[in-house]
């Protein structure tokens, strides 16, 4: 089983922002598919422009940084 909708590295990333975005971990999502970097992730700090490898990157440092403490369990 898979929680991913879409089987394609690109729309496994933007299932990851949206995720993200759902979970209020970023403020804001735009994606312009056309610009060499696409995606538009508003956080705190500004908009922050990233192409697909830095946006999955940027996925998984946001989700072990918002959820790594509560995988690692009590001490």
């Amino acid at each position: 089983m898979s929680i991913w909708s879409r089987g394609d590295r690109t729309g496994r990333v933007e299932e990851a922002l949206l995720m993200l975005k759902g979970q209020r971990i970023i403020d804001g999502l735009e994606i312009r598919a056309a610009e060499p970097k696409p995606y538009r992730v508003r956080v705190p700090a500004g908009i922050v422009h990233m192409d697909e490898d830095e946006a999955s990157m940027f996925a998984l440092g946001a989700v072990v940084g918002t959820f790594g403490e509560v995988a690692r369990g009590p001490r």
